[in-house]
């Protein structure tokens, strides 16, 4: 069966939000300065859902599939510091399938669209992040052509 991609409404809140609690499954215990302050739950991933939709220079999209939210993704139009050639670039702040829907090219579809919508704003790079240990996530963006370029390290101090 098909799916479509549009953007996100705040309608979408709450089916976004499950997804966001998705993706933050496989993070836990990956990074301190990550790590919630706060229980992750349904209410409070529904208003950060609304809360990124309405973001300026944020953009949700979805994938739906009968009348479900079963992918999405969100990209940022970031400002370089002006010293550089390149002034705005695009992040790839997250993106998650339902784990129901996985394999069915969904999260490709999606990256696809948000590469073409970046384009369309004048967006030559776009950057992404993934821990070493998101197996799933690495391979998934190789596939659709992210490279390594660094690598972030952290020391904890005591």
């Amino acid at each position: 069966m098909e799916f479509t991609i549009r953007k996100a409404t705040s309608k979408d809140a709450e089916e976004i939000a499950k997804l966001y609690i998705q993706f933050w499954e496989p993070h836990k215990g990956v990074d301190p300065l990550i790590e919630l302050d706060k229980k992750l739950n349904l209410t409070s991933q529904i208003d950060v859902a609304k809360s990124d939709i309405r973001k300026k220079d944020t953009y949700v999209f979805v994938a739906i599939k009968e009348n479900k939210v079963v992918g999405y993704i969100e990209l940022l139009i970031k400002s370089n510091d002006k010293m550089f050639k390149i002034k705005k670039y695009g992040y790839l702040n997250s993106a998650a399938t339902h784990k129901d829907y996985r394999g069915q090219g969904i999260a490709r579809i999606l990256t696809e669209f948000g590469m073409i919508f970046l384009k369309s704003k004048g967006i030559k790079y776009v950057k992404t992040n993934v821990y070493n240990t998101n197996d799933v996530a690495m391979s998934t963006w190789k596939k659709l052509g992210f490279v390594e370029q660094s690598t972030n390290l952290v020391r904890i101090l005591k």
